[in-house]
């Protein structure tokens, strides 16, 4: 997989060119500050400034934030009514959604599959938060057919998609979810934690609505990464307001712990840190003199960085 064929580059250019307009319309004097969305401590370092947003790195876990940031009222407001929101849901999305299915949610649904037999769990009720267009539930399917399906979804409009494709859906934030207390054996969460305005109060709400001896798999970007790493403010990860917290291996260990997870097994299974960075007109001299070693050398170099935890794209499966 390249990264090219889930992320279209014009397409995505246009997206980042209307999240940098979006980002100027905060009015930075209403931010508020944070502590770090990993560990929870208020030791961090200015790291630099991206579209007027600036990002922290704590001294203690290593994990990249931004602070201060918008309100969760702003970011609520935000991602219902901007520009760059909708031009994701409504153009960018559709037109990869069919690639990324066959490129990403029907290899990550059997990963999935794979994983919980290893686990001997066989999950009865399956959670889909920010379920989008249901395209990934479509996927997991197969692979549980005895389970029931539900997906948490804010959008109004991809709430109804998933509720015509059979899912029955609730039309909330994951904060906003209390209703489906302790409801679900398995809660699927996927490229949303890294959006959040606190992390703390978005993985409470998935251990409350997850039922006692279930499992909850999040999964999303990691500050650790060796595309983040070396690209750091010129990554294209890295685009405030969207995405605001890029938590180390130990801060989302430290957070999923402090929420109450018993259990929790953190992984790297990304494919795409060096083609990224390849890319990239930043692209470093190491990187470079990688690829000019063959296609074998950048492969097994990727399954370096996935054994040793050191991709951007991190999955964290916690047990309540």
């Amino acid at each position: 997989m390249k990264e090219q064929e889930i992320r279209p580059k014009e397409l995505f250019q246009r997206y980042l060119e209307l999240s940098q307009k979006d980002a100027q319309k905060f009015d930075p004097a209403e931010f508020v500050e944070v502590l770090c969305p990993g560990c929870g401590e208020n030791k961090a370092e200015k790291h630099f400034e991206k579209n007027g947003f600036q990002y922290m790195l704590c001294s203690v876990c290593g994990s990249l934030y931004c602070s201060p940031r918008p309100s969760a009222e702003e970011l609520e407001f935000f991602y219902k009514e901007s520009v760059s929101a909708e031009y994701w849901a409504k153009v960018f999305f559709p037109t990869v959604a069919e690639i990324r299915r066959e490129k990403l949610f029907k290899k990550k649904a059997k990963q999935i599959h794979e994983t919980l037999i290893k686990k001997n769990f066989s999950p009865q009720t399956i959670c889909d938060v920010g379920a989008g267009y249901g395209v990934f539930l479509e996927e997991l399917k197969p692979f549980f057919p005895l389970a029931r399906f539900f997906a948490i979804e804010p959008s109004p409009d991809l709430a109804q998609r998933c509720r015509a494709k059979g899912f029955e859906t609730l039309e909330a934030t994951a904060e906003q979810s209390d209703k489906w207390r302790e409801k679900f054996e398995f809660v699927i969460c996927s490229e949303v934690i890294e959006h959040v305005h606190s992390c703390d109060q978005f993985i409470n709400s998935i251990y409350q609505f997850t039922k006692h001896g279930g499992y909850v798999l999040v999964t999303g970007l990691g500050y650790e990464g060796f595309d983040i790493l070396t690209l750091q403010k010129h990554s294209n990860s890295v685009f405030p307001p969207h995405h605001l917290n890029f938590l180390s291996i130990q801060g989302f260990q430290k957070l999923f712990t402090r929420a109450g997870f018993t259990k929790v097994d953190i992984w790297t299974p990304g494919v795409l840190d060096v083609d990224i960075v390849k890319n990239s007109p930043k692209i470093d001299e190491f990187t470079r003199v990688l690829v000019s070693r063959g296609e074998k050398a950048v492969a097994e170099f990727q399954l370096f960085l996935q054994k040793y935890q050191l991709s951007s794209h991190v999955w964290i499966l916690a047990r309540k």
